[in-house]
């Protein structure tokens, strides 16, 4: 049976989930609502990341799966999603990453396209030989008023896009982004020998 997003019975069993997602989360750990939210009803994503500390504006929009990591369990988490700050009338596309290591900044009318990672550390933890050549640097990402973050854009620790700029879709995002500008491209380059 197919039920229509307007309809009360639609919203009926959206409000049952939603409780259901919230009561468990609560009794047994923010794991719970992290894993629901990678295939989640979008109804029920804002009231969700609301009710476990995120800060969203009215008329924000996610159209459908997220993945929050660093939320529990790294250095710098917070064990909810409060370092996650969404404006009003933003829009969040399909697969899209936040690392919530450190502040996630939206402010409003912004956009994330599909599959944009927004990461806010770097280490290498695991590896002690890489971990004493990179050690852990952590950074705020502020996505400015009106911005346009294109499709599988990453994102680097510490960079700030400002106000109504666009930043062209694979981009890998190392520098902060001036007011009203275009930023593109993506390039390795062969730097030097890890000793």
């Amino acid at each position: 049976m197919s039920v229509h997003k307007n309809t009360i019975l639609y919203r009926l069993y959206s409000l049952a989930g939603f409780l259901l997602i919230l009561t468990a989360g609560k009794i047994f750990g923010i794991r719970i609502v992290i894993k629901y939210l990678r295939n989640p009803n979008p109804w029920n994503t804002v009231k969700l990341l609301k009710a476990f500390g995120a800060k969203i504006g009215d008329g924000a929009t996610f159209k459908n799966s997220i993945f929050l990591d660093n939320v529990y369990e790294d250095k710098d988490s917070t064990g909810d999603f409060s370092n996650l700050e969404i404006g009003e009338r933003c829009y969040i596309g399909d697969c899209v990453y936040f690392d919530l290591a450190s502040k996630i900044i939206m402010e409003n009318n912004s956009i994330l396209s599909g599959k944009v990672s927004i990461l806010t550390h770097a280490d290498c933890n695991r590896s002690p030989a890489l971990n004493k050549v990179f050690p852990r640097q952590t950074g705020k990402v502020v996505i400015g008023e009106g911005a346009w973050i294109g499709f599988g854009t990453i994102v680097k620790h510490g960079v700030t896009v400002g106000k109504n700029s666009v930043v062209s879709a694979g981009t890998f995002l190392t520098k902060n982004v001036p007011e009203g500008m275009l930023a593109f491209g993506s390039r390795a380059e062969i730097k030097k020998k890890i000793v």
